[in-house]
């Protein structure tokens, strides 16, 4: 036996390796790709007795279903069961005959092994502590053999051999330990490449045809991972600042103007970016992912910002006496070059980005594309649109104060 000083004594995690779950990744060269995964794996339920065996057949049979999809290269698993093991089985009723429980009988074989820290400490003067761990010299712990001589102490100070209390059988165990969620998974691990179906799509035809082809047992299952959940995630969390920022900008307006109608007609006067937004992409090739949301949250306040000059200056202009289809046609003229000008510039800067980036700002592509679509059609059409919202609300605003007023004289007058 030999003892040693140790900081740190990492434990095992747990007597029985489980389940983990399918993942492929996305790149074409060699290196760290991302991962996108299916996960395939077990319920909380079920972990604390995983059939390991049944579950590397299945992702056995995923990676196969993998390799005849047009798209995916170089598919393989996450782990196999390949790895040697030798496994300790106690047996309970010759435990119990020395009063020794399954977990101390392993506790004891894993410290002789691995080694325990004692509860005293290596002093010494002005250096510090260390706890004392306490094993098996090397040539006591190297095969089989070293293993079935392992002594297990009693609870009355009995000393028998590890193999009066349990048998030793040789098996394959996994190669990897993986979680997900804190279950047990394995993944399908693969490439594609440019050109050829986006990980995303393959993802989901690997998911579809697990679903198909493979019986999954009660309490196993595959899902989605990765790139998918990552932009799923992501999507939430843009959304959800967008929709804060709406609402901190409604308020603000209506603070700022004194009205509840005209911040409606701005808020409004964001969805004329749309056709922009969707068309962008469509010529440009590219799809709707976390940057573009990213550069529709951007377009929010650029939009915004042609609205507020607009109805800003009209609304002064009608506060001086001025007529208010009067007022719209002399404000319009006034704010056209301001708007043209701030939107022009903004479009020429991300030219560049959006149809001849750079190696490392090519990610990025699909920002500039969105927000040279949206902002093109929205400045365009908020020329025209927001003025012709101001009237028709203002009308409306009208109507409801006329016929207010009509009540209310109504029931002021007993003789109505």
């Amino acid at each position: 036996m030999t003892a040693s000083r140790r900081s740190e004594l990492p434990r095992p995690e747990g007597e029985r390796v489980g389940v983990r779950g399918l993942r492929h990744r996305d790149t074409e060269a060699p290196g760290p790709p991302h991962p996108i995964l299916l996960p395939l794996g077990e319920k909380v339920d079920e972990a604390l007795r995983p059939d390991l065996e049944r579950l590397s057949g299945m992702g056995e049979q995923a990676r196969r279903l993998a390799e005849e999809i047009p798209g995916f290269y170089q598919v393989t698993t996450s782990w196999v069961q390949s790895l040697p093991q030798l496994q300790v089985m106690v047996d309970r009723t010759r435990a119990q005959e020395i009063g020794l429980t399954v977990g101390e009988v392993t506790d004891q074989t894993y410290n002789a092994l691995k080694g325990g820290l004692t509860n005293e400490f290596y002093r010494l003067d002005n250096q510090r502590q260390f706890t004392i761990l306490i094993r098996y010299r090397d040539d006591q712990r190297r095969d089989e053999a070293d293993l079935e001589q392992v002594k297990i102490v009693g609870k009355k100070g009995e000393v028998v051999p590890l193999t009066s209390v349990a048998r030793i059988e040789e098996r394959r165990g996994p190669t990897l330990i993986e979680h997900d969620n804190f279950r047990r998974v394995i993944s399908v691990l693969g490439y594609y490449r440019k050109g050829g179906p986006p990980s995303m799509e393959l993802s989901m035809d690997l998911l579809m045809a697990a679903h198909g082809r493979i019986s999954f047992p009660p309490g196993y299952g595959v899902e989605l991972r990765g790139d998918m959940t990552q932009m799923e995630d992501s999507f939430q969390r843009l959304l959800r600042g967008l929709y804060l920022a709406l609402i901190f900008m409604f308020l603000l307006l209506v603070a700022q103007f004194r009205s509840l109608i005209e911040p409606f007609n701005m808020i409004f006067s964001l969805s004329l970016m749309v056709t922009g937004v969707l068309g962008g992409l469509l010529l440009a090739g590219q799809t709707f992912s976390t940057v573009s949301i990213l550069a529709v949250v951007i377009l929010t306040g650029m939009m915004m910002t042609v609205a507020v000059l607009m109805i800003d200056l009209v609304l002064r202009l009608r506060g001086q006496g001025m007529d208010r289809d009067e007022a719209i046609l002399t404000a319009a003229p006034i704010r056209l070059r301001p708007i043209v000008m701030t939107s022009l510039i903004s479009i020429v800067v991300l030219i560049p980005v959006a149809f001849f980036p750079r190696t490392g700002i090519d990610a990025y592509a699909p920002l500039a594309t969105v927000v040279i679509g949206g902002l093109t059609m929205g400045t365009v059409l908020a020329l025209f649109v927001v003025p012709v919202l101001h009237t028709y609300t203002d009308d409306l605003a009208k109507l409801v104060r006329t016929g207010i007023s009509r009540l209310r004289a109504r029931g002021q007058d007993p003789t109505a």
